[in-house]
């Protein structure tokens, strides 16, 4: 089967950050490093009343784009044994375009 968002919401696979444990630098017990409040995620699938693009009226936020989203906003949705992640359409900050 194949999850395909509703909505407004769009599916995404962020990058993940890389885990500072061993960086040689000692710090206090029970520190906790602060964690990026925004994470650039890759577009999976995106629900079909997501924005669209005026001129071409295709959808604004397509398969493979890189955007920018508000990383306390990412839902984990765990269904039948997958685990996926989704984003509304309004948390998403900025997208990377090329060469405009």
């Amino acid at each position: 089967m194949i999850f395909k968002p509703q909505n407004r919401h769009l599916l995404i696979q962020t990058q993940k950050q890389e885990d500072s444990e061993n960086t040689g630098v000692l710090l206090p017990e029970g520190y906790v490093v602060p964690k990026d409040k925004y994470v650039v995620a890759t577009v999976k699938s995106t629900a079909t009343d997501c924005k669209r693009d005026s001129i071409y009226n295709k959808l604004l936020y397509q398969e493979g784009a890189s955007i920018v989203v508000d990383a306390t906003m990412i839902e984990n949705v765990n269904v039948a044994g997958e685990e996926y992640e989704i984003v509304l359409e309004n948390h998403i900050v900025g997208m990377f375009v090329q060469g405009e």
